[in-house]
């Protein structure tokens, strides 16, 4: 069984048994699924794939189903895929209706807590200003001299009171903030990272403006969410939107026949939401206020754009990419296609290898090492990973030997970038070689028909990989050791950190797909067993 992400949608293929192609041919059952989302996409693919194999199994062991044709068997399988589409779209009706009525029952406990609370502290304020108005009441038939005393500490009392109501003392404001925030946040998390979400807040501050940390309500959270599900996702690149803000941007997105395409769900979540909501309760816990965030989070519209589902490459798509990278001069072009699709590693962390960090651990294994700082002009300088599990050895294939790769390395220095051309354009040095590389190596897939935005792009390579290793049935651990993935369990963290040589072993040797054409990489014959 197949299952593959085209632009209208998933496609279901299975092959038909050697036993019956005189029966049905030898051209596989294709049926198109639909623009389903991934996860009812695999259900209904299982569902159809298990029926198909009844079908063949009832007709090889002799029952009445061997008269039927080729198309009656596509006939049924497409009469199945109709009622699963109809149940699971039910089903998906009564999901959702129960999610509805899940929030607003969360919702209403909330409001009804707020205006509970509210409602005790209104209680508690006309206490103290019955007892203001008592004192005023009382402080008439005093002296003068006496009166003007009480009548001064009542006005500095109801002004009190009034600030309470108002929630309190103006706290610093929201830029200034800001920019503590930032430093503070220095070492704990990728400079990039750390900006990125300084742009992100910035954003929000442009939308609603710059205020007293304790100013913002919800409501400006939630408007700038909805402007958000209607901005354009790379409003920053395109020339339309040049000198817009962010709620600007998506009015004229509106207006356009042909709309940009908008953030989705789940970058306005990542990218936004999340920051805002570690900013101000930072804040909060700092300034001594709640924040407007503690109770509830801004619902994300239905209008919001769906995310993409990346997709691994097929055969075919590797052996068009790998047919025209090796013919690359420069050797970050010609390499990285290869090393990505073989180890999983991320762009960033091939562009930064050295040549100290491809290296042998035993007189057969090679691997690329990234547990080692950087060496930057004479001076060792922190790698740069994404995570804890980044920090790692991965497997060079075997099949490496038999090109240029260990050649090329041969020839760089210990401190030298293995791929230099990625950190300069012409004599100016790159700010951000892993972006610039990513791409340009997108750009390369543009050109041979391959690049789907979003779906098919060089990161689908890393996809690539695992499934390569899903079919050799390489253990779990063992595949999230090489791609530096997330430890699934307690249990998986246990053990040592990096690849044991054994493992090292079975993913050198790991078997390629059938189909894959690395001849124009090859260079040399196959290592001999000794």
């Amino acid at each position: 069984m197949h299952l593959t992400a085209r632009s209208s949608g998933w496609r279901f293929q299975i092959r038909i048994p050697r036993s019956l192609e005189p029966c049905f041919g030898t051209v596989p059952v294709r049926l198109n699924l639909g623009p389903l989302p991934k996860r009812p996409a695999l259900r209904v693919a299982r569902l159809l794939a298990g029926h198909a194999e009844r079908l063949f199994r009832a007709a090889e062991t002799g029952n009445t189903m061997t008269d039927m044709s080729r198309d009656e068997l596509v006939e049924e399988l497409q009469e199945l895929l109709v009622q699963v589409l109809a149940d699971a779209e039910a089903t998906i009706e009564s999901l959702r209706r129960q999610r509805e009525m899940e929030v607003r029952t969360v919702t209403l406990r909330l409001q009804t807590e707020r205006y509970r609370d509210q409602l005790d502290m209104q209680d508690r304020l006309k206490l103290l200003g019955g007892a203001i108005d008592g004192l005023a009441k009382t402080a008439e038939s005093l002296p003068k001299s006496q009166r003007d005393d009480i009548a001064a500490q009542i006005a500095a009392l109801s002004a009190q009171v009034q600030q309470v109501l108002a929630g309190g003392p103006d706290k610093p404001m929201l830029l200034d903030q800001l920019e503590v925030w930032t430093g503070l946040r220095k070492d704990h998390a990728q400079d990039k990272k750390v900006k990125t979400d300084a742009n992100r807040i910035r954003d929000f501050v442009e939308y609603a403006g710059d205020k007293p940390v304790n100013r913002y309500r919800f409501s400006d959270f939630q408007s700038f969410t909805n402007v958000l599900a209607r901005s354009p996702a790379n409003m920053t690149k395109e020339r339309t939107f040049r000198g817009m803000t962010r709620a600007q941007a998506a009015d004229h997105n509106d207006t356009l026949k042909e709309r940009f395409p908008t953030l989705t769900g789940k970058a306005i979540e990542t990218n936004y939401l999340s920051p805002l909501r570690m900013f101000f309760k930072t804040m909060a816990a700092e300034h001594d206020f709640r924040s407007p965030l503690a109770d509830m989070s801004p619902t994300i519209p239905n209008t919001a754009r769906d995310s993409v589902v990346r997709v691994p490459f097929t055969v075919e798509e590797l052996n068009i990419w790998f047919k025209a990278a090796a013919q690359e001069k420069r050797p970050d072009l010609k390499w990285l296609p290869l090393l990505a699709t073989l180890t999983g590693a991320r762009v960033g962390e091939l562009i930064y290898l050295q040549g100290k960090d491809v290296r042998k651990i035993t007189d057969t294994l090679w691997v690329a090492d990234l547990t080692t700082d950087l060496i930057i002009e004479g001076e060792e300088t922190e790698r740069q990973i994404k995570n804890e599990t980044s920090r790692r050895l991965f497997a060079l294939h075997e099949v490496l030997e038999q090109t240029a790769f260990y050649d090329h390395c041969a020839k760089r220095r210990a401190d030298d970038w293995l791929f230099p051309h990625a950190f300069k354009h012409g004599k100016e040095l790159v700010k951000d070689p892993a972006d610039a590389a990513s791409k340009r190596l997108n750009g390369r897939l543009e050109k041979l028909g391959i690049h789907r935005p979003y779906e098919t792009t060089f990161h689908s390579s890393r996809h690539t990989a695992k499934d390569i290793m899903r079919v050799a049935k390489i253990d779990p651990r063992t595949a999230d050791r090489q791609t530096g993935h997330a430890m699934k369990s307690a249990g998986d963290n246990y053990g040592k950190k990096t690849l044991l040589v054994e493992e090292v072993e079975v993913l050198v040797a790991l078997k390629l797909p059938e189909g894959l054409d690395l001849s124009p990489y090859i260079t040399k014959p196959k290592p001999r067993l000794t």
